[in-house]
């Protein structure tokens, strides 16, 4: 099992072959139990104090650990039509860290950690490619109380300047990429003028960019359009011609609203959801920036409004702008399934912080906090490459995943204790990979019953601890 994640380090360079080796045994310990600690995922005292120097050590920085997991996401880009870049950010919360050098405020100043920033790669239909970049950031204490100062700040000096980044780093895998379409996705955050500006200028030279799809926040003003319209883009996108209506089923969700000063929690109700569509394509009126005069841009703005949602429950809407051509229904249509994509972001950040646990960090330094952190953003892309596996490709052999000392011992478990299809006293069998991964997440908590979804991360990330020490000990039993 660990072979995998050990693929994702070759080619590095920590100045030491040894050093080399080390992080990838370090890398595998930690995904073999992704939710223990250093010291409890390592083999004693010795490789304890190993893998403790290594994240110490000068040689090694998220960037030079990220490098080869960098190039092996190219590599794999390079074989599909159309890859997504998800942005988002999240809280790392290091509070009751009191010891850890280097955090910042949160959304207040009793909480202490960082902010995460990740650029997360997926395939079109979903399949988990890898982690293109992270960037880890703590606010100071001045900056957090200067809120009216802000919007004076040029846009280099500002926080929202990561999502012009992000974009920037997409980029440059696009040009990396020339048979493949590459598209940077982002929440709200990402509505910036200067990310469609960069968008522009990259077509100067008539390379390859990335194209984009942004969930829209402001009602910018417009330019010149082309229909009799008002300027404002919402007013604008209502008088758009409607493409047609779209229908999907949600699950009951609880969410969080302002009302009256205060948040509250209200339950979104699981129903089937029509939506309908229309498209227009905007010049959105450039915003004034000291110093610097952005250049003018158009793209595509896509509206998409629920119908006669249920008595007491909000309508699903979603405003998006693209640099994508949406003048036909099943355009948008596209852009709207590429967008639903965006949420695999944020299961990927849940996995980081309930699977690998990384709010638990016992590291004081904020090098090497900045490098475990770096470490589980891979491992966590790894376990999620896992699942969906075992989900699209269940008739591999598992050989090609787990080890096998893995299954031959997980299976022996499953048929002692008449878990699986493996009966006790039937000589074993290498089993198929969804055969194999469904096992596993048993041994996780999940029940596996029939109508039952298919196992997610969490299952199986509980699972992988079982079957490590079923290793460990087939292994143990078969070399004495």
């Amino acid at each position: 099992m660990a072979d995998g994640i050990e693929d994702e380090f070759r080619g590095i360079d920590l100045g030491d072959r040894r050093r080399d080796e080390r992080l990838a045994r370090v890398a595998a310990r930690l995904f073999e139990a992704p939710s223990a600690s250093i010291s409890g995922a390592c083999s004693g005292w010795n490789e304890s104090m190993a893998a403790y120097r290594l994240l110490h050590g000068a040689k090694a920085t998220p960037g030079a650990i990220l490098a080869p997991h960098q190039n092996a996401i190219l590599a794999r880009a390079a074989e599909i039509p159309c890859v997504l870049v998800i942005q988002d950010t999240t809280e790392i919360d290091f509070t009751p860290m009191k010891t850890m050098k280097g955090c910042g405020p949160l959304n207040d100043e009793t909480r202490r950690g960082f902010y995460l920033h990740s650029l997360y790669v997926v395939s079109e239909a979903g399949l988990p490619l890898g982690v293109l970049d992270t960037a880890v950031r703590a606010r100071k204490d001045e900056d957090f109380r200067q809120t009216q100062t802000r919007k004076q700040k040029p846009i280099e000096q500002k926080e929202s300047f990561r999502w012009v980044q992000g974009y920037l780093r997409t980029q440059e895998a696009a040009r990396q990429l020339p048979n493949c379409e590459v598209i940077s996705l982002s929440d709200r955050e990402g509505d910036i003028y200067e990310v469609f500006a960069a968008w522009a200028q990259a077509g100067e030279d008539g390379g390859r960019r990335a194209q984009w799809i942004i969930r829209g926040q402001q009602d910018r003003a417009l330019e010149g359009m082309e229909v009799e319209a008002p300027q404002k883009l919402f007013a604008a996108l209502e008088s758009a011609p409607e493409l047609g209506t779209i229908e999907f089923s949600i699950p009951a969700k609880r969410q969080l609203k302002k009302r009256k000063g205060s948040t509250v929690q209200v339950m979104r109700s699981a129903r089937v959801v029509r939506q309908r569509l229309r498209a227009l394509r905007i010049t959105p009126r450039a915003p004034f920036r000291r110093g610097d005069k952005l250049p003018m841009v158009s793209f595509w703005a896509v509206l998409a409004e629920e119908i006669d949602p249920p008595p007491g429950q909000e309508p699903l809407s979603w405003l998006l702008l693209t640099s994508l051509e949406v003048t036909t229904l099943d355009a948008a249509r596209r852009v709207i399934a590429l967008y639903l994509r965006r949420w695999d972001i944020e299961v990927f950040h849940r996995v980081l912080k309930t699977g690998c646990r990384v709010e638990q960090i016992q590291l004081k330094e904020h090098q090497a906090v900045l490098n475990c952190l770096t470490l589980y953003t891979i491992i966590s892309w790894r376990l999620l490459y896992l699942t969906h596996l075992g989900r699209q490709c269940p008739d591999l052999p598992c050989g090609i995943v787990f080890t096998e000392a893995e299954w031959r011992a997980t299976w022996a478990v499953a048929a002692a204790k008449k878990i699986g299809g493996q009966k006790k006293g039937e000589p074993l069998r290498e089993p198929l990979l969804g055969e194999f991964i469904a096992l596993v997440a048993k041994f996780g908590g999940h029940l596996g019953r029939r109508g039952d979804k298919p196992p997610g991360a969490q299952a199986i990330w509980q699972g992988l601890a079982r079957v490590r020490d079923f290793a460990c000990t087939w292994e143990a039993i078969h070399q004495a």
